[in-house]
């Protein structure tokens, strides 16, 4: 299974650039195009195979054998204000793509018992800045890639009631750069200093799904937090002739650490007061009090252990969507989310610059015969992020500003 996880890891890692996180914190919510499209609003609904991740106790709704696999291409951009010398210093984010694969599959077993498969990522970031910009010494490259299998049990208790249990097996990869002055080790210049880990992590999930009458359903979904036991190593680069030789014996070593990923909570209520028309309203409740600190343990012959104190808040995001079946062929889609901040000002880094999301979305499907096509559009608008009070090491004043992504999502299902 290890081996397999490696392998999605790889996979990903060589269809990604870079990105940045479209929940806040470095939660993802682009399950599927149909979702992106709803701004999330698919845990009441849970009507097609990216349910599985949405809420799996949904696929009851799927009679036979479902399919769906598609993606969402991500576009970030912002800016940081840093406060130098009594003058401000203006970077940009480098510029990159993001691409975010899903896929899914459910099958009915008997007219109470479904399962469900779906590989898909919950968590992710990606950052990166110029050399030598301000904050160089806090960061100048993040990656956090994970992907998921996660397979499922539906059961449909009653013609009403359905639900669901899942394990979720998460595999993650972890780079990080930055620079660190070796003045103290008598080379008067700074190096850049390259972490990079991976892990396997185990966690659980459980749905339920409920179908009040024609007109009204409602979902509801937990899915634990999962622990990331990293391993990998630390080495240090520099451009300096005969430099790099110089310190690789002192100061590269192995190093492990802890990632705590925060348990989920979402809802959704549905109401069709039509056959052709819906609309859902849903929250999601993320724990990232869960994610404490950031600490990585350099081994022989370092000895020593990278603390990185977070602090960071629950959050809260709400949606609102709705869809409208114009045609026999063709669905209209539009969505709103809003998300609370996970940030604590006092330790404010430049991993997420983020105080706080609006997304906003559209999206079309199209059906024939056994065949869906779905897109989507979204565009996330990131609130400012004020650094004067960070007392984050290599963080200067300043403020983020003029954060946002554009991201297009596509999927293709096909029912046997």
């Amino acid at each position: 299974m290890k081996r397999l996880l490696t392998l999605l890891l790889s996979i990903t890692t060589a269809l990604t650039l870079t990105g940045t996180a479209l929940a806040e914190g470095f939660a993802l919510s682009d399950f599927g195009a149909r979702g992106t499209g709803l701004a999330g609003g698919m845990v009441g609904r849970a009507d097609d195979a990216s349910a599985v991740a949405w809420n799996p106790a949904g696929i009851t709704q799927l009679p036979g054998t479902h399919t769906m696999f598609g993606f969402t291409v991500i576009q970030p951009a912002g800016t940081l204000d840093s406060k130098v010398n009594g003058n401000t210093i203006s970077t940009d984010v480098d510029r990159h793509t993001w691409v975010n694969p899903h896929a899914y599959l459910t099958h009915q077993y008997s007219d109470r018992l479904w399962f469900g498969l779906g590989l898909f990522s919950r968590f992710g970031l990606g950052n990166s800045y110029p050399d030598n910009w301000p904050g160089h010494y806090n960061l100048e490259y993040i990656s956090l890639r994970t992907i998921s299998l996660n397979p499922n049990i539906a059961y449909k208790v009653t013609d009403k009631l359905s639900l669901a249990a899942g394990i979720e097996i998460m595999g993650a990869d972890m780079l990080m750069k930055k620079d660190q002055s070796l003045a103290g080790y008598g080379f008067p210049l700074d190096v850049q200093n390259r972490l990079d880990g991976q892990s396997v992590g185990i966690g659980v999930n459980l749905a339920a799904h409920y179908k009040f009458n024609d007109q009204w359903a409602a979902g509801l979904t937990w899915r634990s937090g999962v622990s990331q036991h990293v391993k990998g190593d630390s080495k240090f680069k520099s451009d300096v002739p005969g430099v790099e030789n110089a310190i690789s014996p002192l100061l590269n070593s192995n190093l492990h650490g802890n990632l705590h990923l925060p348990d989920q909570f979402s809802a959704g209520v549905v109401w069709r007061p039509s056959e052709t028309l819906s609309f859902e309203a849903g929250a999601v409740y993320t724990v990232w009090s869960r994610y404490r600190s950031l600490n990585i343990h350099l081994e022989d012959p370092v000895n020593t252990t990278v603390y990185s104190q977070k602090n960071w808040h629950d959050t809260w995001a709400f949606n609102l969507s709705a869809e409208y079946q114009a045609l026999d062929w063709l669905t209209l889609r539009a969505g709103y989310i809003y998300e609370t901040s996970s940030m604590d000002a006092g330790t404010a880094d430049y991993m997420t610059p983020s105080n706080g999301r609006q997304r906003f979305t559209v999206g079309v499907g199209f059906q024939w015969d056994n065949w869906t096509l779905d897109l989507a559009y979204a565009y996330l608008h990131i609130k400012p992020l004020d650094y004067n009070s960070s007392t984050a090491a290599g963080v200067v004043p300043g403020r983020s500003h003029s954060g946002l992504s554009h991201l297009a999502a596509m999927s293709v299902g096909y029912k046997f």
